[in-house]
């Protein structure tokens, strides 16, 4: 692996490396602030198999995507019902890093016609067109998209995984619509909950995410990109008891464990919480003329 010393953002060579976790160092750009791993692995897009998306790690991939699907979609029907107000209506929509398309589900079920995945990995692919949805292999480098097509275009938790973040968000304007609308999200850097759990914070994920946006610089990254109208908040996810219990287990095994045996005893364990996890999403659009 060879290391990466201008910063992603401002392509600064100023900047200070630390240790996020033992043997994880990150670097900071002393100029804008952006954060990234300066030692990537090679061949980032070669992780994403079948693996990826069923494995024992709960930090790593999806541990079990499939035991996730239905609490993935509830989060994926909320942000889309929020993003068809703001834009009254629907039109044609992207998702990027479509995974096995439970974002692709809950567009069809708004209102959007024939949404459009893109994911890097043939498995989740293949997962897609078995449940009836259009998919393609690759990415936006890969595969050869028209200028000026989509209405919409939402990439959630995929941008911390691109070691080029603006030259990705540049191929994601050239192919929007003018005044079309990009919906991101993605673990939000000096953020309430990183904070708080510093070396234990759960979007730390060495191998896989290699850079990490602030709301201030995922702004800046816009703006580089051409955008305009851009804002940042934090953003919810919907989650139930299990599924964050099962993802608590990572910081404690013995004492989070226990309280998913009770939690399953008085059957609590599909309660639906709204809750912040320590992401940010960005909403922006391509300018209209």
């Amino acid at each position: 692996m060879s290391k990466i010393s201008h910063c992603p953002l401002c392509h600064s060579s100023k900047l200070k490396e630390y240790w996020a976790l033992p043997g994880y160092k990150l670097a900071r750009c002393s100029d804008c602030s952006m954060v990234w791993d300066p030692f990537p692995q090679d061949n980032l897009l070669s992780q994403y198999s079948e693996n990826y998306f069923i494995n024992n790690n709960p930090k790593g991939g999806y541990a079990n995507y499939f035991e996730g699907m239905r609490i993935n979609s509830r989060t994926f029907y909320m942000r889309l019902k929020r993003i068809k107000q703001k834009l009254k209506g629907t039109g044609k929509l992207l998702d990027l890093g479509c995974a096995l398309g439970d974002c692709l589900i809950e567009a069809k079920k708004l209102g959007w016609v024939n949404p459009l995945g893109l994911d890097t990995s043939s498995y989740a692919c293949q997962q897609c067109k078995h449940r009836g949805l259009r998919a393609l292999c690759g990415t936006l480098e890969t595969v050869k998209l028209s200028p000026d097509t989509f209405d919409l275009v939402t990439s959630q938790d995929v941008i911390e995984h691109i070691a080029d973040p603006v030259s990705e968000l540049k191929r994601i304007f050239k192919i929007m619509k003018p005044g079309a609308t990009l919906f991101i999200v993605t673990p939000e850097m000096d953020g309430y909950w990183l904070r708080l759990l510093r070396g234990w914070w759960y979007h730390y994920k060495p191998g896989e995410h290699v850079v990490y946006f602030s709301q201030s610089t995922i702004k800046k990254a816009l703006l580089k990109a051409g955008f305009v109208n851009i804002s940042t908040s934090a953003t919810p996810h919907i989650m139930s008891v299990e599924y964050i219990l099962k993802r608590l287990c990572y910081y404690s095994p013995l004492i989070f464990g226990a309280c998913l045996k009770i939690a399953n005893f008085l059957s609590l364990n599909d309660l639906s919480l709204r809750v912040f996890t320590g992401e940010l999403e960005a909403w922006a659009q391509k300018p209209k003329s």
